[in-house]
C-alpha cells in the first residue's frame, strides 16, 4: 500500500474537500455537517470550524470571496471567507437532500442538483435567485461540468442518463439514452469535444460534443469497481477516485492506465482536488483521515506519455469516435440498470460508512 506524503486525522467521516482556484485556502466538510479549514504548511493542520448546516455536508465550492455548500439537510448556504460567517443560507433549497453542486458563469451563477434529480439553477445577485427548476432524472443528481463559457451545463444522474442545459435560454438541449448502469461523475475535456462520465461499473463513458444521444466510447478501468470521483488534472489525464479505495491516473485518447496515486486501504474515495500549489493530490475517503499524495511520479509518466511517437494517439486524437473496445458496428451490450433511490442512499451512508448519520 502507497503511503500519503501527510495525512491528517479528522474527528468526523468526511465528505468532500476543495482547495480556492486562486487563493492558498483549503477545506474539507463532514457528516456533522461542519466545514474545516485546512492549512497546508508542513504538516496538514486545522484552522477554524464552522457549522452553516445541521446534517452531512455533502459538497463544497469555492468562489471568490465566498465558500458555498450544500447539505441533505437540503440546505445551499453562502459563507464569507473573510468573517467565516453565513452571508446567505437558503434553508429549504429542495424539497428533497442536496447531492451536486457546481459553478455555471461568472462567479454568481450556480446549479444544485437533489436525490431525486431535480437540478435548479441560481442567480446570487438576484433578490429572487432561483431562475430554473427542473425534474428531468428519475434518480439522483450526481455530478456537473460546464463548457468553457458557461453556455452549456450537462448533468449526470443515477438514472444513468446526461441532460444538457442551455444555461442562459435555461431550455434543454438534449439527454442521452441509458447508460449500463448510473452514471457518478461528468466532466468535460479535450477543450469541450469530449464528455468523460464514470460510472458504477468501473467504466468511463465518454460522451462526443453535439451527439448526445449515447456514448462513442467506453473505456474500462477495474470491472465492477465504481468510479466515485474525478480529478481533471490536465486535457490528457484524469485522476480516478474508485470505490475499492485506489486512486488510479489514466490518460485518454490514447486511452492509457498510468500510475496509482495512492489508497485509502479499501475504503471508498469520495473527493479529491488539487493543492493550492498544485504539488499534491488531497483526497478524503470512507474513513477519518485527509491524505497528500505527491504528483511527481504522475508528472514523469505524463512526460513519458507525450514523447511517445504512435500512429494510435495521432488517430484518437484527430477521430475520437475510434473504440478502445468496441467498433462502431459492435457496441457495447446494454445491462439491465442499477437504479439507486435516495432511500437507498440513504441507507447506504447509514450502514456502510455514516452511522451517525440520522
Amino acid at each position: 500500500m502507497k503511503k500519503p506524503k501527510r495525512i491528517l486525522k479528522l474527528s468526523s467521516l468526511p465528505f468532500d474537500i476543495a482547495s480556492h482556484p486562486s487563493h492558498d485556502l483549503t477545506a474539507v466538510s463532514n457528516i456533522e455537517g461542519e466545514i474545516i479549514f485546512l492549512s497546508l504548511k508542513d504538516d496538514i493542520s486545522k484552522l477554524d470550524t464552522i457549522q452553516p448546516h445541521t446534517d452531512s455536508c455533502r459538497r463544497l465550492l469555492f468562489s471568490d470571496t465566498s465558500l458555498l455548500s450544500i447539505s441533505s439537510d437540503k440546505s445551499f448556504v453562502v459563507s464569507d471567507l473573510e468573517t467565516k460567517k453565513v452571508q446567505k443560507k437558503f434553508t429549504d433549497a429542495h424539497e428533497n437532500a442536496l447531492y451536486a453542486l457546481c459553478e455555471v458563469r461568472d462567479g454568481k451563477v450556480f446549479a444544485t442538483g437533489d436525490d431525486e434529480g431535480v437540478i435548479k439553477l441560481w442567480d446570487l445577485r438576484k433578490e429572487d435567485p432561483i431562475l430554473m427548476i427542473q425534474p428531468e432524472h428519475s434518480n439522483f443528481i450526481s455530478s456537473f461540468s460546464v463548457d468553457s463559457t458557461g453556455s452549456t451545463l450537462l448533468a449526470a444522474s443515477g438514472d444513468g442518463r446526461l441532460s444538457v442545459w442551455n444555461s442562459r435560454q435555461r431550455k434543454l438541449i438534449a439527454r442521452s439514452d441509458e447508460c449500463d448502469c448510473e452514471l457518478l461523475t461528468c466532466d468535460v475535456v479535450r477543450a469541450n469535444s469530449k464528455v468523460v462520465c464514470g460510472d458504477g461499473e468501473g467504466v468511463l463513458n465518454i460522451f462526443t460534443w453535439d451527439d448526445w444521444g449515447d456514448i462513442t466510447d467506453r473505456v474500462p478501468i477495474q470491472e465492477e469497481v465504481s468510479i466515485d470521483s474525478v480529478l481533471c488534472y490536465s486535457e490528457q489525464v484524469l485522476v480516478l477516485g474508485c470505490m475499492d479505495g485506489v486512486i488510479r491516473a489514466t490518460s485518454l485518447f490514447p486511452h492509457t492506465p498510468l500510475s496509482h496515486i495512492g489508497d485509502h486501504a479499501d475504503n471508498p474515495i469520495e473527493s479529491m482536488c488539487l493543492s493550492p500549489d498544485d504539488d499534491e493530490i488531497l483526497s478524503v475517503g470512507h474513513d477519518y483521515f485527509v491524505r497528500a499524495w505527491p504528483v511527481e511520479k504522475l508528472n514523469e509518466d505524463m512526460k513519458k506519455l507525450s514523447t511517445q511517437d504512435s500512429d494510435d494517439d495521432s488517430n484518437d486524437s484527430e477521430d475520437g469516435d475510434s473504440d478502445s473496445d468496441s467498433s462502431e458496428d459492435e457496441k457495447p451490450k446494454k445491462k439491465k440498470l442499477k437504479h439507486i433511490s435516495s432511500k437507498e442512499i440513504k441507507l447506504q451512508e447509514s450502514a456502510d460508512f455514516f452511522s451517525d448519520l440520522a
